[in-house]
């Protein structure tokens, strides 16, 4: 029996040094452990050149599964996924794969609540509909920005949520099922405090002003009167 493939789309501009490839790689591991014959993609190379553009095209048209891994753009799908989307579609129209093919998709936000990656995921399942894929769910979480691009095993306990979803969604996809109510809401859990992030996060930022030389500008209120 021929081995399934299984696709990673990252969707982050970041790319390999980005939370999203770090979340995304971490399930295709799991899926590789599992049987499955695994490939990624970086959505910017991809759009690099038709060249690349076509590789990716051609991935994708011999995956039984469809990973998307992507982080949220204020509250959507950043813009070169979403191109990346609407050729995927178009070519699907013309021409669409003999083999039922599966996609799910894995999205973060650096927003300390969940509930802002909701259009998002409102955006892939309707993008599964309408270019005729059999939608297999969606992990969402907020906090993304603590993950940071680092490696689940050098982000602490803080992430054992995260590690547990991955887990529960591996062994469903694995066994040709969709993702389990129950790991997109330990997905969707807190990694800590709201206030803690928001400390943690703030210093991130004045870290990074600082290290620009712009840090008097962060107490800056040029509007008010």
């Amino acid at each position: 029996m021929e081995r399934q493939k299984a696709l990673l789309i990252v969707g982050s501009p970041k790319g390999l040094k980005s939370t999203s490839h770090v979340l995304g790689s971490t399930l295709l591991e799991k899926l590789k452990s599992g049987g499955m014959v695994a490939e990624e993609i970086i959505v910017g190379a991809a759009l690099h050149s038709e060249e690349s553009l076509e590789k990716m095209q051609g991935a994708l048209e011999e995956a039984d599964l469809v990973v998307f891994s992507f982080p949220l753009f204020v509250d959507q799908v950043p813009a070169p996924l979403i191109k990346t989307l609407e050729l995927i579609a178009h070519r699907r129209a013309a021409r669409r794969p003999e083999q039922q093919q599966r996609i799910m998709a894995i999205v973060q936000c650096g927003f300390p609540e969940n509930i802002h990656n909701q259009p998002a995921c409102g955006t892939m399942r309707q993008f599964a509909r309408e270019a005729g894929f059999v939608w297999a769910g969606i992990l969402a979480m907020g906090m993304g920005g603590f993950i940071g691009g680092r490696p689940l095993e050098k982000a602490g306990g803080v992430v054992r949520n995260v590690v547990k979803a991955l887990d529960l969604a591996a062994a469903a996809l694995l066994r040709g099922e969709a993702i389990p109510d129950e790991a997109a809401e330990i997905m969707g859990k807190p990694l800590m405090p709201r206030w803690l992030y928001m400390v943690a996060a703030n210093w991130g930022f004045r870290r990074q002003l600082k290290k620009r030389g712009t840090r008097k500008q962060a107490d800056a209120r040029p509007y008010e009167a």
